[in-house]
């Protein structure tokens, strides 16, 4: 090159890194709408797993009071209806705000296992057959428990 003559374009390096922030920014972008589109989804598999995992927590270490085979039922009727359903983020995100609040302490009482099945049972009114019978406990006095020593 001699003095005279200016260089014109940019150099190939310039280019190259241009083309690759043009493709990984287009990525970002589909990846984007793609979520956009699917959020429903995510919001139903999110769901699935945050109940699938207090089912384990409450399943290993049951709370006094706890009826694990009730939670059972309702909680695997639950999955299996996330899994049918074209339910709407719309209609999860209450639900999903309140069980992560309801559990930041890491731990599961009776009390938050009552409060789980009943915010299942609002979101699918159906689940509430999944309830087994309440377990009534007979009171009665009989001939045996009026006799004293």
């Amino acid at each position: 090159m001699t003095e005279g003559t200016a260089k014109k374009g940019m150099s190939k390096g310039c280019l190259v890194a241009l083309i690759v922030v043009a493709v990984v920014l287009l990525l970002v972008i589909i990846l984007g709408v793609v979520c956009y589109l699917e959020k429903d989804s995510w919001a139903r598999y999110g769901a699935s797993k945050l109940i699938t995992s207090i089912k384990t927590e409450v399943n290993q270490n049951p709370a006094e009071g706890v009826d694990t085979a009730r939670f059972n039922a309702v909680t695997d009727g639950f999955v299996a209806k996330l899994d049918e359903s074209e339910t709407k983020v719309d209609e999860i995100a209450p639900f999903l705000q309140s069980t992560q609040a309801m559990f930041a302490d890491q731990t599961v009482d009776s009390l938050e296992t009552e409060q789980l099945l009943q915010l299942m049972i609002d979101l699918f009114p159906e689940l509430e057959q999944l309830l087994p019978p309440p377990v009534i406990e007979d009171t009665t006095l009989t001939e045996d428990s009026l006799v004293t020593e």
